[in-house]
């Protein structure tokens, strides 16, 4: 069956061989490379073969080569790993989405999709792979990562897949393209869940946003890479002088956490909400939910 993504453009078309080397036939006729001309560069071994119809660079990228050898593409979690967008910890198993004869599990979006004919699958394809393979928060925060990164919408991402079922609908409408990172992604889901009413990319002084904020409990959600860049590292700390000036309160969290010491996080946030102190009303807020 046919590909039900109807767009053009790099958010729904697969990575070119170009950046991984390794090419299916017809991206190579693309390039002006005919069959005679195929084989003559697999005799000089310029080109290897690791799936018929498919062909390899002597540079290339091995997990591509993998998953074009095991019958299939690279797909779902680990395309978007390669497109750059953030992905959490826990989903270290190469992703391939396959054909028929493949002789490994594959990977399937909830739409039918024909088999590949890149590589790499699209960023679309693979969202919508990831979709069935990611647990809910994760997947959000992927989509948070591919907004953000691309500047598209949930409605964008919605209207390019294909007919998606309504739980994954009810995870899109939770993702937030203002999020800058993902653990605040996670941190977002989380305390949403929970409950608490956490505004997104809240402004704290005329030139500075934080993160979240709980009234006036300001949340900051560091990243794995979070102080290798000086500059970032010395404004986010003027940013605290100055929102201690402003009565706010701050809570800053690392990757680790977000990912790996979550109860304890809850435990102090609850600290402070449960006597009130969150509820004060800081130096230039408007509104303190």
């Amino acid at each position: 069956m046919g590909d039900t993504h109807r767009s053009a453009g790099f958010f729904v078309a697969g990575e070119s061989g170009a950046s991984h080397g390794v090419f299916f036939r017809e991206e190579l006729a693309d390039l002006g490379i005919d069959a005679r001309r195929r084989r003559k560069l697999l005799r000089d071994g310029e080109l290897t073969t690791p799936r018929k119809d498919w062909y390899a660079t002597p540079v290339h990228d091995a997990k591509v080569a993998a998953a074009v050898r095991a019958g299939g593409v690279l797909a779902c979690v680990s395309a978007l790993q390669r497109y750059g967008f953030w992905v959490p910890p826990g989903y270290s198993d190469e992703h391939v989405r396959s054909g028929r004869w493949a002789d490994r599990a594959s990977c399937t979006a909830y739409s039918p999709i024909r088999a590949g004919r890149t590589a790499v699958d699209s960023i679309i394809v693979a969202l919508e792979c990831a979709a069935r393979c990611m647990a809910a928060e994760d997947w959000i925060a992927v989509c948070d990562s591919v907004q953000q990164g691309l500047g598209v919408s949930a409605d964008r991402i919605r209207a390019e897949m294909g007919r998606l079922p309504a739980c994954a609908e009810a995870l899109l409408d939770k993702t937030d393209h203002r999020s800058q990172s993902g653990t605040e992604s996670i941190a977002r889901v989380r305390l949403r869940a929970l409950h608490f009413k956490v505004v997104v990319q809240p402004q704290i002084t005329e030139v500075a946003r934080a993160d979240l904020r709980i009234g006036r409990l300001i949340i900051e959600c560091d990243g794995a890479q979070f102080h290798t860049d000086k500059t970032n590292y010395q404004n986010d700390r003027l940013r605290d002088r100055k929102s201690t000036i402003g009565n706010w309160l701050t809570f800053r969290l690392t990757y680790d956490d977000v990912l790996f010491g979550w109860d304890g996080v809850v435990e102090d946030i609850r600290a402070i909400t449960r006597p009130g102190r969150h509820r004060g009303r800081a130096s230039g807020m408007t509104t303190a939910p």
